[in-house]
């Protein structure tokens, strides 16, 4: 009897201790951090004191040349217009050294400034320093001259120490454009159709290379026969050169599917890196993924940008495609912007080829560059699969890939 009153008692208050730690114990109550130790407590000090803007003790402050892409080539920076990546700027100093450094994904390329200071870009007062953006080949400046000089005076309080009147202006760079093919060799004659109507030969050489000078309008090639000519192209020259699909005129001309297509790699819902799926936009893709123009950095990223804020690329550098979704569909690939991502790659191969059951009935091949874009005129008609491939299996981007497919997606 009195084993099992102690029992019971030691389970009572076994259960008020677990009740009082567990349910009703009160919560924790934390003090406040002891206020920072100061060393003089008088109250008169000012804890907020404004700068004394006599004083010199100047840091190092970035001073930029902005290049961009001049779009519409009217030496203005137009909302339409694109910040250009991987441009060169030359700093000559006042004792004649050179620095150089390439702009930014954002079109920027920043000297530092800073007053007396013998190792920044610009430290001396009272002399010129002059920029230079060194024109890529194959591109012209837009908005004036791209040669500026600056001379930097002393002024105390300032970030740097010493500010100039005259900092650089924004300097726009334009591609040549140039229109460009190959026809079979000994094909014969050919005559460029310029938008108002005017008409000029085309010379090809011994294996049907051709190139010819253009401005923006819509252009025709024609065959010279002697009257108003069979056309075999019908292109538009917009902001960049253009590449003419191989002309072969005894190749049958399938009629142009009805339904135009942009792809323009825009619709980035998860991620700013997304696999094309099978079935998107009414297509089917491999190793083709969508990408924001400046997540890897890269210059061919950003200058291939075309519209929107994506482009494309092929994964990991590898062949990509793009194939119909039902055995015996057919779409038409009209033509695309393409550039390479790095600038190590600059002269990178592209092979595009169009293929229809089974069989290579396409086949072209582009130079890339990392500066900017070049626009394929390719007017694939009637095939089922596009083949994409770089030679030397570096990235290539593109964007506004433009098709044309059986029905309206």
């Amino acid at each position: 009897m009195n084993r099992t009153i102690i029992a019971v008692l030691i389970f009572v208050a076994s259960a008020g201790l677990l009740w009082y730690v567990f349910l009703e114990r009160p919560p924790a109550v934390t003090a406040p951090p002891a206020p920072a130790a100061v060393a003089d407590t008088r109250r008169d000090t000012d804890w907020y004191p404004r700068r004394d803007w006599e004083q010199d003790s100047p840091g190092t402050m970035n001073l930029s040349v902005f290049a961009y892409r001049d779009r519409n080539r009217d030496g203005v920076l137009d909302p339409g217009d694109v910040p250009m990546a991987a441009v060169a700027i030359l700093l000559e100093r006042p004792d004649g050294s050179l620095r150089m450094t390439r702009t930014n994904i954002n079109g920027y390329a920043n000297f530092g400034v800073h007053l007396n200071n013998a190792s920044a870009d610009i430290g001396e007062p009272g002399r010129d320093y002059r920029f230079e953006l060194q024109v890529p080949p194959g591109w012209e400046v837009s908005s004036g001259s791209g040669s500026h000089s600056a001379r930097f005076e002393k002024r105390p309080g300032t970030p740097a120490g010493m500010v100039t009147a005259s900092p650089p202006p924004v300097i726009g760079l334009a591609p040549l454009l140039a229109v460009s093919g190959r026809q079979a060799a000994g094909a014969g004659a050919l005559v460029a159709v310029a938008p108002d109507g005017s008409r000029s030969a085309v010379t090809a050489d011994a294996e049907g290379r051709f190139s010819f000078p253009a401005h923006t309008g819509d252009w025709q090639l024609q065959a010279a026969t002697g009257h108003a000519g069979d056309t075999l192209h019908r292109f538009a020259v917009r902001d960049a050169p253009v590449v003419l699909g191989s002309l072969n005129r005894h190749r049958d001309a399938a009629t142009p599917l009805p339904a135009p297509m942009v792809l323009d790699f825009d619709e980035l819902e998860r991620s700013v890196i997304e696999k094309l799926p099978v079935g998107y936009r009414g297509l089917a893709f491999d190793y083709l993924l969508a990408i924001h123009n400046q997540y890897y950095r890269g210059p061919g990223y950003v200058n291939v940008l075309a519209s929107g804020e994506g482009v494309g690329y092929n994964s990991s550098g590898y062949p990509a495609t793009v194939t119909s979704l039902r055995p015996g569909e057919l779409f038409d690939f009209v033509g695309a912007y393409f550039g390479v991502a790095w600038e190590q790659a600059e002269g990178e191969t592209l092979v595009v080829e169009g293929w229809r059951k089974g069989d290579p009935v396409y086949r072209d091949e582009l130079t890339l560059s990392h500066l900017g874009p070049v626009w394929l005129q390719a007017d694939y008609r009637g095939i089922d699969e596009l083949r994409l491939e770089t030679v030397h299996y570096w990235q290539f981007t593109t964007d506004d890939m433009t098709f044309r497919l059986p029905q309206g997606q």
